[in-house]
């Protein structure tokens, strides 16, 4: 029996490959038996593209800045320009194709495990590797359902989800007629899966922060359930992850910055701010090279907008070392600086070659409990917890404790959006989430020939559309409406 099974895994990681629903390959050419054999399949199913970049391009924290030389790439415009598909020219929906592909190799796991019971000498590993991949296929249920379908909300949890195969093999019987099955659905699971997981997960020694722990999942956990309207639940994962890591004092690059000659030398071509001590708030790394997105060279089109560096400079005179990640320190007076502009995304080196992008940090934490006691009537906690984080963001000599008195409940929550806002910018794709739960706000976006595009407040086109191939190989599923 076992033998026929690990024959169905190895054919079926072989033969999927070029499937509409996945584009699966062989970890290696060894049909896999032992838990080791299983955590290397797991391994080559956690999200190595980045498939949550092109959001941001759609969202109110990026421009376009006309001026700027450097060719665009034609594939970044349909995000832009919220084009009713965001494949361009018919191409393949990498988003799609990389979660999908993350789900079976989880599903894969999750069969093999299921029903068997470990030896003494495996069972740590077995559990670890059986909570990661509930971990893991929980994160792409998680993104899935927040591109291709309507956002949580008690009016949205009949309408069509996305395909949630639960199984390897349910994903090789259906990769042609998938169904989508109810928003409520895929978001039942995703909390089975992360409960699964918690239980797996508790106790264990973390495998790299490549990998899920457990600090990592309940972070993710307050996240779904921040999403989900839990707040209880969302302050409680959060605590845990709050208590158990230190934020990073972004008062240490100060020594750093003082032994420049030009600021604007502190954060560009071989050093990132993720080079400081600041990696150190990082839980998750996700896939995709973090110098390949369109936000971080000084003449590309697309750059973060002034806004988002202006909530940092928000008081005057006041140093908020988070102004370094966005502010490009350009010289007005400069040639350069039509195309430069005040802005760029300053995270990540631009020539480093081996950081992957964040994809859940310490400080989303602290942002996600005080918006769930915001959102509770607890706005002096709310507040308390974000003097916990800008106490480390702000220089000592200019840091003024925030007054609670100086706060009504509706003024406290919009402060922690807006320090949520700085705090994950380009973090996995998080402001369109965000975008999206709280109301699909209207958003403009000027082009070129001065042409505006608008989103508008409540637009269909906060749901991605179902991608080309999903929809001639499964002809009878419901696409999303435009």
């Amino acid at each position: 029996m076992k033998k026929i099974f690990y024959t169905s895994v190895f054919l079926l990681l072989t033969l999927f490959s070029g499937c509409d629903l996945l584009d699966i390959k062989p970890v290696n050419s060894m049909l896999p038996k032992s838990v080791e054999d299983f955590e290397s399949v797991l391994l080559g199913g956690y999200p190595r593209e980045n498939f949550f970049i092109n959001t941001d391009l759609a969202t109110d924290n990026v421009y376009a800045n006309l001026s700027a030389t450097s060719a665009v790439t034609k594939s970044y415009e349909p995000w832009f320009v919220w084009a009713a598909t965001h494949q361009y020219n018919e191409a393949e929906d990498t988003y799609w194709k990389q979660l999908y592909s993350s789900v079976f190799y989880a599903n894969t796991v999750l069969d093999e495990f299921a029903g068997k019971t470990p030896t003494t000498e495996e069972k740590a590993l077995f559990e670890t590797v059986r909570g990661e991949a509930y971990a893991l296929r929980a994160y792409c249920y998680f993104y899935l359902v927040n591109l291709y379908a309507e956002n949580y909300a008690d009016e949205n949890m009949d309408k069509p989800g996305v395909p949630m195969p639960l199984s390897a093999s349910d994903v090789h019987q259906n990769t042609q007629n998938n169904v989508r099955v109810s928003v409520g659905k895929v978001w039942e699971q995703i909390e089975k899966d992360l409960d699964e997981a918690s239980k797996d997960l508790v106790g264990k020694e973390s495998k790299g922060k490549y990998r899920f722990d457990y600090i990592a999942l309940q972070a993710f956990k307050a996240r779904v359930y921040l999403f989900t309207g839990k707040y209880k639940e969302a302050i409680e994962a959060a605590s845990y992850v709050i208590d158990a890591k230190s934020l990073f004092d972004m008062n240490e690059i100060q020594s750093y910055l003082d032994g420049l000659d030009k600021i604007s030398n502190a954060f560009s071509y071989t050093y990132g701010f993720i080079d400081t001590d600041y990696r150190n708030e990082v839980l998750f790394f996700v896939g995709g090279k973090g110098n390949g997105n369109p936000y971080y060279y000084y003449k590309t089109r697309f750059k973060p907008t002034e806004e988002l560096l202006n909530l940092c400079k928000r008081d005057p005179g006041v140093v908020d070392y988070r102004r370094y990640i966005f502010e490009s320190n350009a010289d007005p007076g400069s040639a350069d600086y039509a195309e430069q502009g005040p802005t760029v995304y300053r995270m990540f080196a631009t020539q480093q070659s081996d950081c992957y992008y964040i994809g859940l940090k310490l400080s989303e934490a602290y942002v996600t409990r005080a918006e769930a006691y915001a959102r509770t009537g607890e706005k002096d906690l709310a507040i308390e917890d974000l003097n916990r984080l800008l106490v480390t963001r702000i220089k000592k000599t200019d840091y003024v404790a925030l007054d609670k008195a100086d706060f009504t409940a509706e003024t406290a929550l919009q402060r922690v959006l807006e320090e949520r806002r700085v705090e994950l910018a380009f973090d996995g794709g998080m402001r369109w989430f965000d975008l999206r739960r709280l109301g699909k706000p209207g958003i403009r976006h000027a082009y070129e020939n001065g042409q505006v595009h608008a989103l508008n407040q409540g637009d269909l086109r906060y749901v991605l559309q179902i991608p080309l191939s999903e929809q001639l190989n499964s002809p009878n599923m419901p696409i999303n409406p435009r």
